[in-house]
């Protein structure tokens, strides 16, 4: 935790698309989804273990973005900030009624020293068949699920909704601006940008930091036309893939380097990181080396 006089922004991976930024004394969440499906890599802790929030945002409500939003809304007693489907689904995982903030996009909230811009995004969607070849792969190149790995498997996916509604009405984008200037942008799932996300990025101009999900599909040219639209839309000084490791049985590690190089050869002002999970990457948070990474600790 950096010291309240300090000007460093803390930011850490959770995996998924999880991430935490601290910033003077305080935490921001995005999305909570902590105990995870089995054969899942150990991110090192667990949802009870989560104790400090000044605010949670939540991106969407699939099961791998919300279904730890129960205990950790409770334990931190922060505000859990989301689009109307996702405040019905944190009700029924034990989000207390009182702690849920809705937003549609448009909004702008003030939580702690952060003012946070919501904008309406889209899900990302794939092609049929595309789970049905991971599962395939799986059962080739992985010994089969016991019992009770189904059993788990099968409770951590129903901690969550699979609603249709999710992929045009149920996702946000979040802006986060500190007082110093600093802005950061978060997108849990690169859907075709709308016309919301267009407007916060007019309204934040380029970004210290933009961090987009990068995930699902295994040829990386075709994950990259995903992902690099909100890249080249935010153009940030600091670029964090997220969402990009495996969730057994659904879909696989993907490897991020392909998109770091077209970062490199098309927006050579950008610096990226592949982040660790729960590693901090120290962010300047003011000044003229605003945006740059001061430190990361492996």
């Amino acid at each position: 935790m950096p010291p309240p006089e300090s000007d460093t922004v803390v930011i850490r991976w959770l995996a998924n698309a999880n991430f935490e930024f601290a910033h003077k004394g305080k935490v921001y969440l995005f999305d909570a989804y902590f105990d995870r499906t089995p054969r899942s890599h150990n991110i090192g802790f667990k949802a009870a273990d989560v104790s400090k929030a000044e605010a949670i945002f939540v991106s969407h409500a699939h099961f791998d973005h919300i279904s730890d939003i129960g205990p950790v809304a409770r334990q931190t007693g922060a505000p859990v900030v989301g689009a109307p489907i996702t405040a019905e689904t944190a009700k029924k995982l034990g989000a207390p009624a009182n702690q849920i903030v809705v937003a549609k996009g448009g909004e702008t909230m003030k939580f702690g020293d952060a003012t946070i811009e919501i904008a309406l995004a889209q899900h990302s969607t794939i092609q049929p068949g595309l789970t049905d070849i991971y599962a395939s792969l799986y059962k080739i190149d992985s010994p089969p699920y016991s019992d009770q790995e189904k059993n788990l498997l099968e409770h951590v996916r129903s901690l969550g909704t699979f609603d249709p509604k999710v992929i045009t009405e149920g996702t946000l984008a979040y802006g986060l601006v500190f007082p110093s200037g600093f802005k950061a942008v978060l997108i849990g799932s690169a859907g075709p940008i709308t016309p919301g996300v267009r407007a916060l990025a007019e309204k934040l101009g380029p970004v210290d930091v933009a961090i987009v999900a990068y995930q699902v599909h295994a040829v990386a040219d075709t994950q990259i036309d995903y992902t690099w639209p909100f890249i080249e839309l935010f153009k940030p000084r600091l670029f964090l893939p997220a969402h990009h490791d495996a969730a057994p049985p659904a879909w696989v590690d993907l490897g991020i380097e392909p998109l770091f190089d077209k970062i490199r050869a098309d927006m050579p002002s950008t610096a990226f990181l592949a982040p660790l999970y729960r590693s901090p990457i120290c962010v300047a948070g003011a000044g003229p080396d605003k945006g740059k990474v001061v430190s990361f600790k492996y």
